[in-house]
């Protein structure tokens, strides 16, 4: 029996489950683990208006359609994330934001982590490099094994 999944995820990484990428079937074998109701996938409650701005953007470039957004929201929405409220973790995003130049933001999904103690998964390569020397476990999307899926 392997041990559940637990993991921080960033906008970077989802939005390549709704908008085709070469790292889609990757991101989509990563949300399979959603199944297992063990599986532990933690997000910042800003995670949601990120993830829409990001597909909003795909619409102003015309890549994608309204029609599309809402249901890829309404898809979103459903997913079972555990979802902590960045009220809990400003003080400390800022801090780490501050410290390492970064966006607060990215220290909300940073401290998250560290709150967790999961491992954050990002495609920010600034973020990585940036957190690379740290004793955050933040990890890039490209570098991350997801582990096989058991079925139950």
């Amino acid at each position: 029996m392997s041990i559940p999944l637990k993991c921080v995820v960033d906008t970077s990484v989802c939005i390549k489950y709704f908008i085709s990428d070469p790292l889609t079937p990757k991101v989509n074998q990563l949300f399979d683990h959603l199944a297992n109701p063990q599986t532990e996938m933690f997000v910042p409650d800003l995670f949601y208006i990120e993830c829409a701005n990001a597909l909003w953007k795909y619409v102003r470039a015309r890549m994608y359609t309204g029609a599309e957004v809402q249901a890829d929201l309404a898809t979103l929405k459903a997913f079972p994330l555990r979802v902590v409220s960045t009220a809990d973790l400003m003080a400390d995003a800022v801090t780490i934001a501050l410290n390492y130049g970064i966006s607060a933001y990215d220290g909300s999904y940073v401290t998250l982590s560290q709150e967790v103690g999961a491992t954050l998964l990002t495609l920010d390569g600034k973020l990585v490099k940036a957190l690379n020397a740290s004793s955050y476990n933040v990890c890039s999307f490209n570098d991350f094994e997801v582990p096989p899926l058991e079925l139950m």
